[in-house]
């Protein structure tokens, strides 16, 4: 047989037959291959090996044994076809494989178990040169040790059924690869499901490249886990209504997340935003949603406080951000309807500050009033008692101040009213109405009056009134006066001191 006839097409090879389970060795035998096997000098091994006769004894040797030489010497003693194909397929070396295909005919798997085995270098190179078999090729592919014959291999092969075969055996990623990178490999279904069972981010990329077909690329996207695959496929689909049954099919929320990011459909936006069931996929819906009558729906049934807070804050429906900050169960919820900028009328936020029960909205409400007016209402109609208190802080009008004072509600938020009110003869009037004697205390404390004083000092019933009154008074005749006959030893004692200054 001549160096290239090697290369030429396999023929049919024939039916293998069974081999025979139990097989008795002649002794003689059985000392030849103890001596092949375990002879120290290797003369004596081959000797050993070429005097054996029993090919049951040859394929064992040809199958295990580590030396080369002893090993194809018995691989040339068989003869039997099954036993051929035994030691071809199931040889622990490749050279005995090599030469056991080339007995039995099969010149490309002898090669190939060559190439496969072998680093590149130049004599193995001009066996691999002359291969043309795609099927041997593909075996290397597959196969081959060296990445370089591995490469060089895919680049021979055209076949379209060998780079469908190849991409889903090769266990080297870069030949999945390039086979898929092929001019030839173009059935989108094969590139599908090499989408959905490759392992490799590259692999799978390359073959989503090649798919144009959007509702095989809608089918990978319901279950593709890899975002950056998906954002891929999401940018070669344009029908919206394909994007929509993804979107409303896929199970997987990143998938969903994913749609929503991409499209700009109002009414996919929105039935995305009512009915998903993951909470953030709606909360990226909803930031995108405009229609005030969706995020209000959004608002009144999602569960998801985030949810609704992002909807508050899309939301200009003045009348709704008010209901919202009124009675919505979430502070964060309430607070971004307070702040939403479409709430910007004054009255608007005196309403609330009024009929909040929910101190937070209140006080945020107040700082969105100027108006003395809108404070007093606020003071007058509060539902909660510390707004209505903090509302002295923006009051200066005098009627409401006194009004305050008379009514004397709270003694502490009397006092601070009192302190406010700087017009003296409103000071004695409420003084001389008797209210309290803490009160009088601070109103005889905040008057100059000294006639007014000194009329005090002598006749009120209060000695503290009385003290507070002596404090006051600079006329050292009536304080001498009052150290002397003032009942009260506290009294008499500020007088004298008074005197002394």
């Amino acid at each position: 047989m001549g160096l290239f006839d090697r290369f030429k097409s396999k023929e049919p090879k024939k039916e293998k037959k069974p081999i025979q389970d139990e097989i008795e060795i002649d002794e003689e035998q059985l000392i030849l291959k103890e001596i092949a096997i375990n002879a120290k000098d290797r003369t004596e091994r081959a000797v050993a090996a070429d005097n054996i006769t029993d090919e049951f004894v040859a394929l064992d040797i040809a199958k295990n044994v580590k030396d080369r030489a002893v090993r194809l010497i018995a691989a040339n003693k068989i003869k039997d076809e099954n036993l051929l194909w035994d030691v071809a397929e199931n040889s622990k070396f490749f050279d005995v494989r090599s030469f056991a295909y080339e007995r039995l005919g099969e010149n490309n798997k002898s090669i190939a178990e060559i190439v496969i085995n072998t680093k590149k270098n130049k004599n193995v190179d001009e066996i691999f040169n002359k291969i043309v078999d795609e099927e041997t090729l593909k075996d290397i592919a597959i196969e081959a040790i060296d990445k370089n014959y591995r490469r060089l291999s895919l680049e021979k092969i055209e076949s379209e059924e060998i780079l469908y075969d190849l991409v889903f055996k090769a266990k080297d990623s870069s030949i999945r690869k390039s086979a898929i990178s092929k001019e030839n490999f173009t059935d989108e279904t094969i590139l599908q499901r090499v989408v959905k069972e490759d392992k490799d981010e590259g692999v799978k990329i390359a073959a989503v490249k090649k798919i144009k077909n959007e509702e095989i690329l809608s089918d990978i996207a319901l279950t593709e886990e890899n975002a950056k695959i998906r954002s891929i496929i999401f940018g070669k689909i344009d029908d919206v209504e394909i994007l929509k049954n993804i979107a409303l099919k896929s199970e997987k929320s990143d998938v969903r997340l994913d749609i929503v990011n991409k499209v700009d459909d109002d009414e996919l936006l929105a039935q995305i935003a009512l009915n998903d069931s993951d909470s953030v996929v709606r909360s990226e819906a909803v930031k995108k949603i405009t229609d005030d009558k969706v995020l209000i729906d959004v608002i009144h049934t999602d569960k998801d406080p985030f949810v609704r807070q992002i909807a508050v804050k899309n939301l200009n429906d003045t009348q709704e951000l008010i209901n919202i900050a009124l009675n919505d169960d979430d502070q964060y919820v309430r607070s971004h309807a307070i702040s939403n900028p479409s709430l910007s009328d004054e009255n608007d936020f005196k309403y609330i500050a009024i009929n909040s029960t929910h101190e937070d909205v209140a006080t945020e409400a107040m700082s969105h009033i100027s108006d003395e007016k809108n404070f007093i209402e606020i003071l007058k109609n509060a539902e909660l008692e510390d707004i209505r208190k903090s509302t002295l802080d923006n009051i200066t009008d005098l009627e409401t101040l006194i009004r305050i004072v008379l009514a004397n509600k709270d003694e502490e938020f009397s006092l601070n009213a009192l302190n406010k009110i700087k017009v003296e003869k409103c000071l004695i009037k409420i003084y001389e109405q008797g209210i309290s004697e803490n009160i009088s205390v601070r109103a005889v404390s905040l008057i100059r009056n000294q006639k007014v004083l000194t009329d005090i000092a002598k006749n009120d019933d209060s000695w503290r009134v009385r003290e507070t009154a002596c404090k006051k008074i600079v006329s050292k005749k009536v304080l001498k006066e009052i150290s002397v006959s003032d009942e009260n030893e506290y009294v008499r004692a500020v007088a004298k001191k008074r005197m002394s200054l």
